[in-house]
């Protein structure tokens, strides 16, 4: 991990890409500057890439960019920082390009928009000296405001943003799939199936593993219930993203979904009003209870799973439902509410819930 701080893959390509954005932003060619805010770098730095702010200066106003580059001396993250870069480079804009077909637009507030706009996502590592690798998104100030303690469960009202935005996001695979089937096999690029040997599943593992080191400090009485179920746990994520076991019921999934990779926006009352979806290094196309449960079992408590979850599926079901017959899909017929409440058992059963 001491090698991931101190070689992220700046370069060249990195610094040209930004000022190219920039001329296409309106700002005058070589009149305008670009600051890094490194301390921005330090406090978001993952395990998949390393995020900083670059802010334009110039034409009396500023721009400011999120920023993500890969670091150089790890092969496991490359190929997370590719998955992602495919994610908005050809399956977002697949999805915003059919919606607008449908008449849906961002405005409306009745599609699937809730990502960061992309400027640029590229990855080329043919080069080994010479590598290109950046995605640059908006930045919005919300991004540093929402701060929310991953150790405290979320509540109903900021779950059933995401349950409404899951909804439509694997709508549009099911519409997709049936209606532009050719288009939508592409997308099953971003699979590959986690067996024993798969790095993604092998990194899974390593955080599983550092989680429970980490609980003996908090949650020392739940530490054998997590481990008794841990294997369980892995052998349902691999079924989970197996086409072969899933089918006919896979989507482009998040695949990462849980209240670190998710940004709020609140009214003036402080009440939860849109939700954006970050970090999709781990979109995948795998059973939408991928997501479900991720979310479920990651970032809510039990007491709260026991009491809400019937209706949040419901919910999410529900956005599902609205969202494909105006796709032109019919949910009865491509994802029904007893399919979705059927493959939900084991899981719940799985943790008691």
């Amino acid at each position: 991990m001491s090698a991931r701080k101190i070689t992220p893959m700046f370069n060249d390509y990195v610094y040209e890409a930004i000022r190219r954005i920039a001329v296409e932003q309106g700002f005058t060619p070589d009149l305008f500057s670009v600051d890094f805010d490194e301390e921005t770098r330090i406090e978001c730095d993952g395990f998949v890439s390393f995020v900083f702010k670059a802010i334009i200066n110039g034409d009396d106003r500023e721009f400011t960019l999120w920023c993500k580059v890969p670091p150089n001396d790890d092969p496991r993250s490359l190929e997370l920082f590719k998955r992602e870069c495919f994610f908005y480079r050809e399956i977002l804009h697949g999805f915003y390009d059919f919606q607008s077909e449908k008449g849906v637009l961002e405005e409306s507030d009745e599609g699937f928009f809730a990502t960061p706009r992309c400027y640029l996502a590229h990855c080329d590592t043919s080069k080994p000296d010479e590598p290109e690798a950046l995605i640059m998104l908006e930045y919005n100030e919300a991004y540093e405001k929402w701060d929310w303690d991953k150790l405290e469960p979320i509540n109903v009202e900021h779950t059933k943003l995401v349950m409404q935005q899951l909804g439509r996001l694997h709508a549009l695979s099911f519409a997709m799939k049936e209606q532009r089937p050719e288009l939508f096999t592409a997308y099953k690029r971003s699979n590959d199936v986690l067996v024993e040997k798969n790095e993604l599943l092998t990194l899974l593992k390593e955080s599983f593993d550092r989680a429970i080191v980490t609980m003996k400090t908090r949650f020392e009485a739940e530490q054998d219930k997590i481990l008794a179920v841990k294997d369980a746990v892995f052998e349902s994520l691999k079924a989970c993203c197996d086409p072969v076991k899933a089918e006919p019921y896979c989507v482009v999934t998040h695949g990462d979904c849980w209240i670190n990779n998710l940004i709020y926006s609140h009214n003036e009352n402080n009440v939860a009003t849109s939700v954006v979806l970050t970090d999709w290094q781990s979109s995948r196309y795998a059973s939408p209870i991928l997501d479900l449960c991720y979310f479920f079992f990651i970032s809510s408590g039990e007491q709260f799973r026991r009491d809400h979850m019937d209706s949040l599926l419901h919910y999410y079901h529900g956005a599902l439902a609205e969202f494909l017959e105006k796709l032109g899909g019919d949910a009865t017929k491509q994802f029904p509410l007893t399919t979705l409440l059927r493959l939900m058992k084991p899981y719940r059963e799985l943790l008691g819930s």
